[in-house]
């Protein structure tokens, strides 16, 4: 093999192994720096959730809130039809599917659950007063929304209880509650996405889902809960800030990033799969692999005429060591005298 095909061969061996190297280490940043940014886009969606579903109880629980005030203001023994009355008023503007007054005397009931239907007194069944939103409102004395969400028949929907303590002069007098459908709030929350496989879902103490994009998994429990609330809990007591979640869910790898949200006593996640990455790494490695080739090609063409230019002066010489050596052989009478045009 001629020299000058030679060399721009064993220059070109250490050249694609650096390249290699580069290439990996490339696609590994690129691939560290997709997770980051995957991981932003889900803590930055995990926030907008918060936020919305802050905005959508505040003005809930304002008006319950008012609700309580206006029971508080009344005469339970003189102006019974007046609760009737407000009641009747309000449920119309309110959103609600429900609204309840119940009294802390005896748990009798005051409701408005349809607008079809008139506010009536009733007793219930199952005491209220026993019911965790009823106790919480009492203990905590100001607006709450209940930790437990539930399927109501009548709205069918899942709803959560908002409710406030109806106190006078110092005395609890009742607790006034109203359900609200969740279904606008999950719209909502499901119609943010930060990649396109970017989803939320929640669950609750009892490792329930209550959002999920799969309306049929609401209010059942999961294995796959247990097992993100482990890692969740694990990362929480390591402190510092909480990494993603790695989880498979039906086959499929996700990655979450997840919150506490104490007013619902609910665990928030934004979760994607690694597949939103995938295809943008695909590319990248596409891209890395042609411009590696591509580079590979200029430089060894660029080499290979280099070396072919910078070793021509030797032709001459070896022309003439030819006709030297022929010379001692025999082989010919004369040798031609070498002239070189270069000092290097």
């Amino acid at each position: 093999m001629k020299l000058t095909n030679k060399i721009p061969i064993l220059v070109s061996i250490p050249l694609i192994i650096c390249f290699i190297v580069l290439g990996i280490a490339n696609y590994s940043s690129s691939k560290s720096d997709a997770m980051s940014y995957t991981t932003n886009g889900k803590k930055n969606t995990l926030d907008a959730t918060v936020l919305y579903i802050d905005a959508f109880f505040a003005g809930k629980m304002k008006f319950v809130d008012e609700f309580a005030d206006l029971i508080a203001h009344l005469d339970l023994a003189t102006q019974e039809d007046m609760v009737f009355r407000r009641m009747e008023l309000l449920y119309g503007t309110s959103g609600f599917n429900g609204l309840f007054f119940v009294k802390a005397e005896d748990g009798l009931v005051y409701e408005k659950i349809s607008k079809d239907e008139k506010t009536k007194k009733i007793v219930v069944e199952s005491d209220y007063r026993k019911d965790s939103w009823y106790k919480e409102a009492v203990t905590k004395n100001e607006v709450i929304v209940g930790d437990e969400v539930f399927y109501n028949d009548r709205a069918k929907a899942v709803v959560a209880t908002i409710a406030a303590p109806v106190v006078k002069n110092g005395k609890l007098i009742g607790v006034v509650a109203g359900d609200i459908a969740l279904d606008e709030l999950k719209a909502s929350v499901l119609s943010l996405k930060g990649t396109p496989t970017n989803t939320i879902f929640a669950y609750d103490s009892e490792h329930r889902f209550t959002i999920h994009p799969n309306y049929q998994l609401e209010l059942k429990k999961d294995k796959v809960i247990d097992v993100v609330d482990s890692k969740l809990q694990k990362e929480i007591k390591a402190g510092g800030e909480l990494k993603p979640i790695e989880y498979i869910f039906n086959g499929v790898e996700k990655s979450a990033v997840c919150k506490h949200y104490d007013k619902l006593n609910w665990t928030i996640c934004s979760t994607n799969e690694y597949k939103d990455f995938d295809e943008n790494l695909a590319n990248l490695l596409k891209q890395n692999a042609m411009m590696f080739i591509l580079s590979l090609v200029v430089i060894i063409v660029i080499l290979f005429f280099l070396i072919k230019h910078s070793l021509k002066p030797i032709e001459p010489i070896q022309k003439g060591l030819r006709e030297v050596f022929a010379l001692i052989n025999h082989e010919r009478d004369n040798a031609s005298k070498i002239d070189l045009n270069t000092t290097d």
